[in-house]
């Protein structure tokens, strides 16, 4: 509770405070994580409520498959090893084994304004998280198939699900642990006018 209550401080538009966040742990994470392996072995495709792009700006993707490569690398799996592969996306469904899931949702007529409090709160939870001595990751894929979370944690129809999060204690000795992602440089992203 002192992580949610620190996390809940985040910044909103004029104080909306537009966040429902649900919380799964025990009996009611391992139903979750069961159902969407089940999905995942059964090659149902998952599908976000929040619309993903299609395809990234080049200089996007880049970023982002020099990520891909370097995690690959960590865990030892090969470019052309599909196998591998999907063995380690895999671990995205079963919610990395984290003891705490986190769903962050909003208000279904909500707009773009308030996903950005929604993010200030993700982050700040994620903050919070570390300074109680947890650990967090984010996973889009969290969220990939809101049929299940809707029916096993009773979020309404009403609600837009936008992001999972995972507390826990990592574990360091773990390959995923064992990279960290780059940055770009700061010109490259910050454009100063008129200092």
């Amino acid at each position: 509770m002192k992580v949610f209550d620190d996390a809940t401080r985040a910044p909103s538009w004029a104080n909306s405070q537009p966040w429902e966040i649900y919380v799964a742990a025990g009996e009611t994470l391992e139903e979750l994580r069961s159902a969407y392996l089940q999905s995942y072995e059964n090659g149902e495709p998952g599908q976000q409520e929040m619309p993903v792009p299609k395809e990234w700006p080049d200089y996007i993707q880049e970023r982002m498959n020099q990520a891909y490569a370097a995690s690959f690398k960590a865990m030892g799996i090969e470019r052309d090893n599909q196998e591998a592969r999907e063995a380690n996306w895999k671990n995205n469904f079963a919610f990395f084994n984290a003891p705490v899931a986190v769903f962050l949702c909003l208000d279904a007529s909500l707009t773009d304004w308030s996903i950005l409090d929604l993010g200030h709160l993700g982050q700040s939870l994620m903050l919070a998280a570390k300074a109680h001595e947890l650990d967090s990751t984010p996973a889009a894929s969290s969220v990939s198939n809101p049929a299940h979370l809707r029916r096993i944690l009773d979020i309404p129809e009403s609600q837009k699900i936008v992001v999972g999060i995972m507390l826990g204690y990592a574990d360091e000795d773990h390959p995923y642990n064992q990279t960290r992602s780059t940055r770009v440089p700061l010109e490259e992203v910050i454009h100063f006018r008129g200092i």
